[in-house]
């Protein structure tokens, strides 16, 4: 079978104004799960493009693929001040493919799984993957190629006599096998964002987000040596010395990140890395571990989604903002503004946190994106912002209404006294 696999992100800007081009690292782990003994494998990344809907018909038309896989990253933006929405870009794309091909049309990603089969409906493909994709790749290409029932397939998303079915149960991939960067112009990547992607921990920590109910109960880490072999070969074939720990929460458990600390250490590797890390697990000895084994910028957020007392949650953010600094850590901090039950008040000491804690950059978000499955989104339901969670494909995002008409002006007035704070 040929397979052509192609990355459709094309968002390279993180805060409306630094470069950030992530690498499309759960394609490339895709690309290993192909066995290239039976299958011939190309890939597509259109970060670079100027034209994707033309490149990928160009490439369709050259190389005449069985099976097209689409990857999508971000449904949207998530940025109300500037709101993108990156679906109709994907739907140009199958059309373009239908043009010319009839080759089955495939979707997948961490974006796609979010609302599978809407996001199948809306693109017009002719099937999906939901969640952790390699294994059910691997699985659905075979059962494909022979002409087997694939509808069994945990995560699998079809269509059965005019209706989409997502199939129950998801794959959870192990990451055994080192996701193929050979396949991309990694020279492009090199030094462009916060640093190439490596995953840590398996499981939902794999798709990272800023939902602070994140308490590391569904997560397995991967073996330390495991990661330094990944980050060795990085540097090695591709003189990377840059990476983006792909974790919501790197420092939980503290036990797990402290032995990767030390195991980078001992390796000898001179690298740089970035994470996102939550309060309420870490101490000292760790930040001093994280620092000293290449750790640039910690990245941390405050969502509104979290449980507890907004006071509460700020301490918890201010305790890890404090271990930083004693240490000498940059750190950033992503606040959100608007969510329910929000007041002047609040958004007040929101402000206040900000300007007593000094991170190296802040992000100040107008607006909560509502998400699938979240108290916001029944929130924004009973209010009548959206008829259903189906709505939610699009960008939504939703401000309390007691500070609605006031906010917005507010955060700007903020950001102008603040070179290093963004409005997003």
């Amino acid at each position: 079978m040929k397979i052509l696999l192609v990355a459709t992100n094309q968002t390279d800007r993180f805060m409306d104004r630094m470069v950030v081009r992530p690498v499309p690292i759960g394609l490339a782990y895709l690309a290993a799960a192909v066995d290239e003994g039976r299958h011939e494998l190309r890939v597509l990344d259109l970060m670079f493009s100027e034209d994707g809907p033309r490149d990928v018909e160009d490439a369709v038309r050259e190389f005449g693929p069985d099976l097209v896989g689409l990857s999508i990253r971000n449904l949207d933006n998530q940025a109300s001040s500037n709101s993108v929405w990156n679906l109709p870009a994907v739907r140009e794309i199958v059309e373009r493919i239908r043009g010319v091909s009839e080759a089955t049309v495939l979707c997948g990603g961490p974006a796609f799984s979010i609302l599978p089969a809407e996001c199948l409906e809306y693109v017009g493909a002719d099937l999906g993957i939901a969640g952790d994709a390699a294994e059910a790749f691997a699985t659905l290409v075979e059962r494909l190629e022979s002409g087997e029932d694939y509808r069994d397939v945990p995560g699998i998303v079809y269509r059965d006599d005019g209706e989409v079915v997502v199939s129950e149960g998801r794959f959870v991939s192990d990451f055994h096998n080192f996701p193929r960067l050979d396949l991309l112009d990694m020279q492009k990547y090199n030094g462009s964002g916060f640093g190439v992607g490596v995953v840590t921990k398996l499981a939902q920590a794999y798709y990272p987000t800023l939902d602070s109910s994140f308490d590391g109960s569904d997560w397995r880490a991967r073996p330390a040596d495991e990661v330094v072999e990944e980050i060795a070969g990085l540097n090695r074939d591709f003189g990377i010395n840059k990476v983006f720990f792909i974790d919501s929460g790197f420092n939980i458990p503290g036990d797990a990140a402290k032995s990767l600390c030390i195991a980078i250490l001992e390796s000898g590797l001179k690298i740089r890395w970035n994470s996102y890390i939550r309060p309420g697990s870490g101490d000292e000895e760790l930040v001093r571990l994280m620092k000293q084994s290449g750790c640039s910028l910690a990245l941390m957020s405050e969502s509104g989604s979290g449980s507890g007392e907004l006071s509460e949650r700020l301490n918890g953010l201010e305790a890890m903002a404090h271990l930083c600094d004693r240490v000498g850590l940059p750190f950033t901090m992503n606040m959100a503004f608007g969510e329910p039950g929000e007041t002047r008040e609040s958004v007040e000491q929101k402000i206040a946190f900000l300007d007593g804690v000094k991170p190296a950059f802040a992000v100040l978000r107008l607006g909560t994106r509502v998400l699938p499955n979240t108290a916001v989104a029944q929130t924004a339901i009973e209010e009548g912002l959206i008829e259903s969670e189906s709505d939610l494909l699009r960008p939504v995002f939703y401000v309390e209404e007691e500070v609605r008409d006031w906010l917005g002006d507010r955060l700007r007035e903020e950001v102008e006294a603040h070179p290093r704070w963004n409005l997003s």
